[in-house]
């Protein structure tokens, strides 16, 4: 398949190092907006020996379906972010995998955007899926899969603990790495902190398994650090802000049906991957791995691009495909 790379950060590169290796892929363009990369080999950005002969570009190039079957966008988290592009490559007819937490399922959060984008992707024969390890993987897709034994299911427990030290910079920014306690706290009435995507992991659960949700409650922790700590952008201090425990709670019939326990900061240890069901039958399952962070998300999209590329039209959740899956 025929691919179109747009974004260079830590998953788009190891997207793109992945496709170099596997049979089948072809890279034909690769966009970046950091002035930096553009006009660079896309083989030196990515650390390979020796070039490739795709030269880094500033804007997307003006290809069709005919050029491109499918394009990788790795950009940013928000859904309103990365429309203009979504529209642009829906209206050329090319597939779209992204790495935007907010595209995963918009369907509640952006209701009249959604049905705008996948009309346009219906009309111009594109399919367009939003995923990754979270939202797109561990706390949804995965949990959905663990209820198909179940005769009933009561309540859903996802915990994350995820260490943060070494990912990139916007991801330590995200969970408030270096503030003070005051200025997390400003920062939380602001908006300006938390992980994206938590929300729509729930919605997305409640809406297959039918809950009616009351609502959800939802409350961000700072986690402090007792020792200094090499951050993305340098030392933080004894008593600064090292991450977030990010806690949300589904409520259903006065009940609470589903809830989600982020820890994601510094230096954390015995990382997992918690699902607990309550039902019948009962079930706890965890995954374990340094790696299931973005060296397992270039992963999972370049695993679902063939899924995609046979999709039918439209704007598409991971309950729409076949169960992601290795592929050679």
């Amino acid at each position: 398949m025929k691919v179109l790379q747009i974004g260079l950060g830590p998953i788009g590169v190891a997207i793109s190092r992945l496709l170099m290796r596997k049979p089948g892929w072809e890279i034909v363009a690769a966009v970046d907006t950091d002035v930096v990369k553009q006009g660079r080999d896309l083989g030196d950005v990515i650390g390979l020996d020796s070039p490739v002969g795709i030269d880094i570009c500033r804007d997307i190039p003006p290809l069709g379906s005919n050029d491109v079957d499918i394009a990788f966008l790795t950009t940013v988290s928000t859904f309103t972010e990365v429309l203009p592009t979504l529209h642009t490559l829906a209206r050329a007819g090319i597939h779209i995998i992204a790495s935007t937490e907010e595209l995963f399922y918009p369907h509640h959060r952006y209701p009249q955007q959604t049905q705008e984008l996948d009309m346009i992707a219906k009309q111009h024969g594109a399919s367009i899926l939003g995923t990754g390890i979270n939202p797109g993987f561990v706390m949804d897709t995965l949990a959905l899969l663990l209820t198909g034994v179940c005769q009933d299911v009561a309540r859903i427990a996802v915990t994350r603990v995820v260490n943060a030290a070494g990912r990139r910079p916007s991801l330590q920014k995200q969970i408030g790495v270096g503030m003070s306690p005051e200025a997390f706290a400003q920062a939380v009435e602001q908006q300006r902190v938390g992980l994206v995507g938590p929300t729509d992991s729930l919605a997305f659960l409640a809406d297959v398994l039918k809950w009616n949700m009351d609502g959800f409650k939802e409350r961000l922790v700072p986690v402090l650090t007792h020792k200094p700590l090499q951050a993305a952008h340098g030392q933080i201090e004894s008593g600064q802000v090292c991450g977030v425990r990010h806690l949300i709670k589904g409520i259903s019939n006065g009940k609470e049906v589903i809830s989600f326990d982020l820890r994601v900061y510094l230096g954390a240890e015995q990382t997992r991957d918690t699902i607990y069901i309550e039902g019948t039958p009962t079930l706890e399952s965890t995954l374990k791995s340094p790696d299931l962070e973005d060296v397992a998300a270039a992963g999972l999209l370049v695993n679902m691009g063939p899924l995609v590329y046979q999709a039918r039209p439209g704007l598409l959740t991971m309950i729409d495909l076949p169960l992601p899956h290795y592929q050679r």
